[in-house]
């Protein structure tokens, strides 16, 4: 008797290839998927090395959560919230760290009537490439101390020495990210983060890269030295160009130019 239309014979000379979901794999796609394996495991591994290889660098920074960290100095506020204290190592004799809240409310920190005298700040350190911050509780009372330090003229009033007018090409980012809370901390991924940190009174830095790899990160601040208006944030994380004064405070440095000096490239 014959077989309906389209019904394979059990008896046909080749069942064993015809695939059945609740039954073994036929033998030929067994043979198949084991060469075909290895094969794509070794080509998988191999694009995602070459991605991988195209990609920035994220850099040195660290944001060393294991442990808390206390650090006594001068709080400065202007114009941005920073401690400052005495380190023989350092440009100046200080050395400068600064201060930023957990999350994006940094604004919200009540400083002033702290600001000026020696205090002991408690919270979480952030680093990159000897460049310091503090990254503390915004709304616990105790993070911050008084102290009884005496403080030195030179961190009080530190030496400040222009290094003239340059026109830097660079990018404009949240120092915090860029410092070590994210790896890497720049780039058009990170535009609508690093915008809502400097929102938050996060101070933005310019980040300067030359031709041999080299980098400068320098605190971005008005031309009179002043803290960036908001005025700033559509050009964040994209390449801009700017004419302005590189200024030397202590061990930091600032580039002082104003919003309007900045185009993008």
């Amino acid at each position: 008797m014959s077989l309906p239309k389209g019904v394979i014979d059990p008896k046909a000379e080749n069942p064993d290839e015809m695939f059945v979901g609740w039954a073994p794999a036929p033998k030929v796609d067994r043979r198949f998927l084991l060469g075909a394996l290895p094969l794509g495991l070794a080509g998988t591994g191999g694009a995602a090395w070459l991605i991988a290889s195209e990609l920035d660098d994220p850099g040195a920074g660290a944001w060393l959560t294991g442990a808390a960290h206390k650090i006594a100095g001068a709080l400065i506020t202007d114009p941005y919230p920073m401690l400052r204290f005495a380190d023989p190592t350092m440009p100046g004799g200080v050395r400068t760290v600064l201060i930023v809240a957990q999350g994006k409310c940094t604004s919200a920190l009540r400083l002033d009537d702290q600001r000026g005298h020696p205090v002991t700040a408690r919270g979480v350190l952030i680093q990159r490439k000897g460049r310091q911050m503090l990254e503390v509780p915004p709304f616990l009372d105790d993070w911050l101390l008084p102290s009884k330090m005496e403080l030195t003229s030179a961190v009080v009033s530190p030496q400040v020495k222009s290094l003239g007018v340059a026109r830097l090409t660079g990018a404009i980012m949240d120092t915090k990210c860029f410092f070590g809370v994210m790896r890497p901390g720049r780039g058009k991924t990170h535009k609508a983060c690093a915008s809502l940190c400097i929102r938050g009174g996060i101070p933005p830095s310019l980040w300067v890269r030359t031709k041999d790899g080299a980098e400068s990160v320098l605190l971005m601040t008005t031309a009179d030295g002043g803290p960036m208006p908001m005025d700033i944030l559509p050009l964040v994380a994209d390449p801009v160009e700017a004419e302005g004064e590189i200024i030397q405070v202590g061990d930091l440095l600032q580039f002082r130019a104003d919003v309007d000096a900045y185009r993008r490239v």
